[in-house]
């Protein structure tokens, strides 16, 4: 039997390892559409059609994941999640035409709806308010990590194999952690959290409670800009490096792996810092992070030198993580334990709109100024501007007080 603190330690270690295949299953398709488009005849609307089938049904499913895993606790819902992504990830390599393929990434992404909010229930069974960040950080992590191995795993696999046999793989180790996912966590009968014991509440109170409290907007809003300006970069950044920095498609790769890596180490360290700097103040880390991306993002754009302007990028990036990371460290230290799963599939939804609506928003803003990035990039500075903003006005909290009662 685990003793209490080494199950702990492997339940988030079991989490990081599913959300970093979770990412691996989320991005293939972005390398994979190109042998599928070969081989089927599919043309670039219906190539969009497929890859948005995911994002679609990953925005669409978080607010239930989140009330679910409320309802029943994160033990079940979080490995019967890791399944249904990963059958779907193994029915994309099994598929005959692009219809199905787009149904096959509809099912990868209501799975992996469910996950930030069943992680951030998880952490609150498991953990006590002075770690959740850092555990948090851990699991955010795995994004970082998936992102940064993403490109060699499956290249590899599909260049070993194939494009199906690399789905097929993917989907059986997922099939396999939820399960071992399901074995280690403990019933929510034995978890932190039922032995806190929140008050009881009828779901009507608790959703009322929940949609009246100021502080759940005032979150949406700031992780909504968040993705606006990630989702902005990552779109649109690839073409800037190589139709204005004259850079090949191979060193734009290279140079693009050094965000995500750095990203792994500045989870980890934001995760420290809100749990023994930032504990109950995490809109000074949110301000932070808003005003340094913002400037950095202005100097990168302005920088001459490619090395430089990756060293801006870098840092921004860095900083957008630390707004991430505070905001479900929020979430989870300021909402009732038994609300936490319904509060971040709520803003997390919403804030989805926002990575939905940043690639066209700067397509627009492109288009309208005869391809001027200048004018796009000072958008997306705004953009962050307006996170500060936001965040400034969370509530001072400083104790166990306030807005967690609000709630």
């Amino acid at each position: 039997m685990l003793s209490k603190i080494k199950r702990r330690h492997v339940i988030i270690g079991m989490l990081f390892l599913c959300w970093v295949v979770g990412f691996l299953d989320k991005t293939a398709i972005n390398i994979a559409i190109i042998p599928i488009s070969e081989e089927f005849g599919i043309p670039p609307d219906r190539q969009g059609m497929i890859i948005s089938a995911f994002f679609l049904a990953y925005s669409m499913t978080q607010l239930v994941g989140g009330y679910l895993v409320d309802r029943l606790g994160s033990r079940r819902v979080l490995s019967s999640a890791v399944a249904v992504w990963s059958l779907g990830t193994v029915a994309c390599g099994f598929v005959g035409t692009a219809a199905g393929l787009a149904v096959a990434r509809a099912l990868t992404g209501a799975g992996e709806a469910v996950f930030p909010a069943g992680g951030s229930v998880a952490i609150t069974e498991n953990f006590e308010k002075s770690k959740m960040a850092r555990a948090k950080s851990v699991l955010q992590s795995g994004a970082s990590v998936g992102f940064a191995l993403g490109s060699v795993v499956i290249t590899g696999l599909i260049a070993l194999h194939s494009w199906r046999m690399m789905f097929a793989v993917l989907g059986l180790v997922g099939i396999v952690m939820s399960i071992s996912l399901y074995c280690i966590m403990p019933p929510r009968a034995q978890t932190l959290a039922a032995r806190d014991g929140a008050p009881k509440q009828s779901e009507k109170q608790r959703i009322k409670a929940l949609l009246g409290n100021m502080l759940t907007w005032k979150i949406a809003g700031c992780y909504f800009f968040t993705n606006i300006v990630f989702w902005g970069l990552q779109s649109w950044l690839p073409s800037y490096w190589v139709k204005v920095k004259g850079m090949s498609m191979m060193e734009m790769g290279v140079y693009s792996m050094i965000p995500p890596t750095m990203g792994f180490v500045s989870f980890l360290a934001c995760g420290w810092l809100l749990d023994r700097v930032f504990h109950q103040k995490e809109k000074y880390l949110i301000c932070i992070g808003a005003a340094v991306s913002a400037v950095c993002i202005y100097l990168m754009a302005q920088a001459e030198a490619i090395p430089v302007a990756f060293a801006y990028l870098t840092v921004s990036n860095v900083f957008l993580n630390a707004i991430s990371i505070s905001v479900f460290t929020t979430i989870m230290k300021h909402f009732p334990s038994n609300s936490v799963g319904t509060a971040t599939g709520l803003i997390n939804s919403l804030a989805q709109l926002g990575s939905f609506a940043s690639p066209m928003l700067i397509g627009w803003v492109l288009a309208a100024t005869g391809q001027n990035y200048g004018i796009a990039f000072s958008v997306i500075v705004a953009c962050a501007l307006v996170i500060l903003a936001i965040a400034a006005t969370f509530p001072a909290i400083h104790a166990k007080t306030g807005t967690e009662q609000a709630a």
